[in-house]
């Protein structure tokens, strides 16, 4: 999976992508395999540059079990998911979606 921008698999549009510049402390919280709490989580996203990026994310977080619904911000780089009442998916879990869409999520922050 690549930016379909670029024309090239596994290629970024560096161009139009954002790019978050966070603290490690924010990026090793991605990986914990702890369930999140609250009704939703903003996930900062590295390599989200264009509608077909948007696509690939939606579709890869849309799977996970107890993510309700998805809004892509290509503007900032950012992924609001909302959370559904009962199992929440952990910060890995949601990650690897990311991962699986040809991005990195870099930092979460639970609402």
């Amino acid at each position: 999976v690549g930016c379909a921008s670029t024309g090239g698999a596994g290629a970024v549009n560096q161009e139009n992508a954002v790019v978050h510049q966070v603290t490690p402390e924010d990026e090793a919280a991605t990986h914990s395999k702890e369930p999140l709490t609250g009704e939703s989580a903003v996930l900062w996203v590295n390599g989200l540059g264009c509608p077909q990026c948007a696509t690939n994310i939606d579709f890869q977080l849309k799977r996970i079990r107890g993510v309700s619904d998805v809004y892509t911000d290509l503007s900032d780089g950012k992924v609001t998911v909302a959370l559904a009442r009962g199992t929440k998916p952990s910060p890995y879990r949601l990650s690897e979606a990311v991962k699986d869409a040809g991005m990195t999520l870099v930092k979460i922050e639970a609402k």
